[in-house]
């Protein structure tokens, strides 16, 4: 189990910094910056800086890494289909769970992802 969630860290950090430089080279007022608790497997992209007159603090991805290796989606403030990405990057869309869906509607979710 360990190196599968090794394995899935690696395509998660990568994906999320990729995310993260894309992003702060685009916006100049923006820094977006990505935040890795590698001991408890929770990965975030956050976003904060002054946005038309105001400061702004934004939690643009969220994500957890169960110890059973399932890759759990928080938050995804973006257009992104991010879910979706790391399944093209290796991650198994059955280890993929979209944590901000209620349970009793994930099923259909996933059968529309």
């Amino acid at each position: 189990m360990d190196r599968k969630i090794k394995k899935y860290e690696h395509i998660l950090l990568d994906l999320l910094n990729e995310f993260a430089w894309e992003r702060h080279a685009t916006q100049t007022d923006m820094k977006s910056v990505v935040i890795a608790d590698k001991e408890k497997h929770h990965y975030q992209v956050v976003q904060s800086g002054w946005y038309e007159g105001a400061f702004d603090y934004t939690i643009l991805f969220h994500f957890e890494i169960k110890p059973d290796g399932q890759v759990w989606l928080y938050q995804n403030n973006t257009d992104i289909p991010i879910a979706e990405e790391l399944a093209r990057r290796g991650v198994p869309q059955s280890d993929i769970i979209l944590g901000f869906i209620p349970n009793h509607r994930r099923a259909e979710s996933e059968r529309v992802a």
